[in-house]
């Protein structure tokens, strides 16, 4: 099986090759995601994705016959160093756009420093649907996904509207973003007077899980709803599952299915539901699907997050489309233009739309690992 190291390379190495040959220009545009540490999988992910789409558009002769040049730059996981790589992109690289971000804190950073503003230039699309990157938000900030809010909003409605469960836990991240969506979850609880009965925390910097697992276990909740990413949520499902833990388990958008097959196993990630934000990658018939499957088959069913892998594929498409908007000479100006006129756009199959907000969609879905491993809706 290929590593994500090795495709991650590969892909930008094609990309690089296909658009030699046939166009003559630069355009710039960059990215700041994990390539390292423990968010490197699914930051890889968005940066492959994205880079198989523009590798798709430079083969077809670009962009008025100018390349789009992806510059993408390792944040590690970490705000401060988002925040310096997007300034170095903006001052050094002279990007026209920046393109499928990662991290929502670090997100956050740039918009406290009005970083985008300052710059003007447009961000699209950020692998995070937390509420504070949102309101407020920045006119320079493009989102490609539902929030967190609209997920847990479905996924209460399914586990008790459908399912009829009333005892809810919940095992989130312990910071603000955690918080948030804790307060989202006990308010659409309080709306149908529901209970939430076990409150676990992850605290990234003692890696502890095993705390949150005792005490979840303990207040014997019908279903624990999981607002930690991939890795967290593996080590606490298979310690929950130890302890006789029976509780059906869901887990937002964030969390990669192919990531807690790998770290748990698949008879231990069987039966995790997971929110979804984007159509299926492998089970959707619409003209997007069509494509990326086309574009990225010699990286699918290689272990590499599919779910990310169409986020930023999905990106790069949005920033395409702008970038042909604006005309033969792109701009930041004319990029933020291009992009803030954008109505009911359909992207073949999921339909964007910037024109009331910067929020393009509310579209939620919900799929469970099957006892394969695999992901089924």
């Amino acid at each position: 099986m290929l590593t994500t190291k090795h495709l991650f390379k590969t892909a930008l190495t094609v990309a690089a090759l296909a658009a030699s040959s046939l166009v003559h220009a630069d355009i710039n545009v960059g990215q700041s995601v994990a390539t390292s540490g423990p968010d490197a999988p699914t930051g890889k992910a968005i940066a492959l994705g994205a880079s198989i789409y523009f590798s798709h558009v430079n083969a077809d002769g670009g962009i008025g016959g100018q390349e789009i040049k992806l510059t993408t730059l390792d944040d590690g996981g970490e705000p401060a160093r988002t925040v310096s790589n997007t300034l170095d992109l903006v001052n050094k690289n002279d990007v026209v756009a920046l393109v499928g971000y990662q991290n929502g804190d670090a997100v956050r950073k740039l918009l406290d420093g009005k970083t985008l503003e300052n710059a003007g230039v447009p961000l699209v699309g950020v692998d995070s649907g937390a509420e504070n990157i949102r309101k407020p938000g920045s006119p320079y900030l493009f989102h490609l996904r539902a929030g967190y809010n609209q997920e847990i909003e479905k996924l209460v409605a399914l586990l008790n509207g459908k399912l009829g469960m009333r005892k809810f836990g919940v095992l989130a991240q312990k910071d603000g973003v955690g918080d948030a969506n804790v307060a989202t979850l006990k308010a659409e609880l309080a709306k149908r007077k529901l209970q939430l009965v076990g409150e676990g925390y992850f605290d990234k910097t003692a890696n502890d899980t095993q705390t949150a697992a005792n005490a979840l276990y303990k207040v014997q909740p019908e279903a624990v709803i999981l607002m930690v990413p991939s890795a967290p949520a593996a080590t606490f499902i298979k310690q929950f599952k130890s302890l006789g833990g029976t509780a059906q388990l869901y887990g937002l958008s964030q969390i990669q299915s192919s990531e807690v097959v790998r770290l748990a196993g698949a008879s231990s990630a069987s039966g995790l539901g997971i929110s979804q934000v984007f159509p299926s990658p492998g089970s959707y018939s619409g003209k997007l699907i069509r494509e990326f499957q086309n574009d990225a088959k010699p990286y699918l069913n290689q272990g590499v997050p599919e779910y990310a892998l169409l986020e930023g594929y999905v990106a790069a498409h949005v920033l395409a489309d702008a970038l042909r908007q604006a005309g033969k000479r792109p701009t930041r100006p004319l990029v933020y233009k291009a992009l803030s006129n954008m109505q009911k756009v359909d992207l073949g199959g999921y339909v964007l739309d910037f024109s009331d907000s910067r929020i393009g969609s509310r579209f939620v879905d919900m799929t469970m690992i099957s006892p394969t491993g695999a992901l089924a809706r």
